[in-house]
């Protein structure tokens, strides 16, 4: 088994701001639109972005997994890595629901505070409660619970038999769509717009169980990549594919915009990245700036949407904004949102995860001197 000259793997986490990155760009558009909708071309750069993220952290678990890790241990430091800085944001959003004079009912934080709200047939994506983004979070939830025994099973299985796992999983990821889009679920009922119900989007974006397929194939990756099967691409190579097929991603379908188009393209982009840092390749995603900045992707994440929707309905309350105003905003903004990050961060997620993983300490049992001994 070949494991390369490193086992840091930087360039990731510089690509894991990246994707990032494309998040805050569609929910920034919002300041173009004026609150009315994100850009219909930047919503499959969003999708994507999700993509690339589950398929990282089915490949990132199973680099740093070691036979032998206690489970408890795992699951430990998978929560204290993204529950309390969502505990955090979701707050935030319930407090700015209130100051701006709207009802926080039970039922629209309480399913997002425990992470089960898209296990619901009734999850709107258009509507999603306190702090919509977090729904990815009940994705990341469920590999959590179950990478302990995946990392089993993929422990075991036959270095030949590697590329069919591969194969297996894509394959899932073109299936559900194509099953969705020949069954239509939901049809009748509400729409979600652009051609597909909300029962649609429902089943292949936002429901945890749909995701598997991507987590699984960066799973199956990181092995192929750790046995030095892989050695051969490069970063160039997924970003060449993934700019090529992005056209026939904006072109096709809603549903198989989610993941069948760069589920492949997004996977040759991690195992490039992966690759330069084990083999010793320059790469500009190592720089110690674009790792401090991955470092953010999570925080950022949680905490860009609600600034850009209150900063925004702050900025321009009427959406009238014109000229060079809109860019101007859209500048503050994601500076807002890249402030939020570092305090976030900084603040809630390095503590927590100290906090939640210094190994709990033993108190030795105090022993008591001796009296002594009365003298008559």
């Amino acid at each position: 088994m070949a494991l390369g000259r490193s086992s840091r793997l930087p360039s990731l986490s510089g690509l894991r701001f990246v994707a990032a990155a494309a998040v805050v760009a569609q929910h920034a558009s919002l300041v173009w639109t004026h609150g009315h909708g994100e850009s219909a071309t930047l919503l499959r750069l969003g999708f994507a972005a999700v993509t690339f993220f589950f398929l990282l952290s089915g490949f990132l678990l199973t680099w740093a997994w070691r036979p032998g890790q206690p489970v408890p241990v795992f699951w430990r430091r998978r929560v204290a890595r993204i529950l309390p800085t969502h505990l955090v944001t979701l707050l935030i959003g319930v407090l700015l629901l209130a100051a701006t004079g709207r009802a926080v009912p039970l039922w629209a934080w309480l399913p997002n505070a425990l992470l089960v709200q898209t296990w619901s047939p009734g999850f709107d994506l258009l509507d999603p409660g306190v702090n919509g983004v977090s729904w990815s979070l009940c994705c990341d939830l469920l590999f959590y619970l179950l990478f302990p025994v995946i990392a089993r099973r993929a422990a075991a299985i036959r270095s030949a038999h590697l590329w069919a796992w591969a194969a297996a999983a894509v394959a899932a990821a073109v299936l559900i769509p194509v099953v969705l889009t020949a069954a239509r679920p939901g049809s009748g009922g509400p729409s979600f717009g652009l051609g597909v119900t909300l029962r649609q989007i429902w089943l292949c974006y936002t429901f945890p169980p749909a995701r598997l397929p991507e987590f699984l194939f960066g799973v199956v990756l990181a092995r192929l990549v750790r046995e030095g099967r892989l050695d051969g691409v490069r970063t160039w190579h997924g970003a060449a594919a993934f700019a090529l097929l992005y056209p026939l991603d904006q072109l096709s379908p809603l549903l198989f915009g989610v993941a069948a188009i760069t589920v492949l393209p997004l996977g040759a982009l991690i195992v490039g990245a992966a690759n330069a840092d084990r083999l010793g390749r320059p790469s500009r995603l190592a720089h110690p700036a674009a790792e401090r900045l991955g470092a953010l992707s999570l925080t950022l994440y949680l905490s860009h949407y609600l600034v850009i929707e209150y900063g925004d309905a702050l900025l321009d309350p009427y959406g009238t904004a014109d000229g060079l105003r809109p860019l101007l905003y859209t500048a503050v903004l994601v500076a807002g949102s890249l402030a939020a990050a570092w305090l976030l961060h900084a603040l809630v997620e390095e503590p927590s995860v100290r906090a939640l993983n210094e190994p709990r300490r033993r108190t030795a049992p105090v022993t008591l001197p001796d009296r002594p001994k009365e003298t008559s």
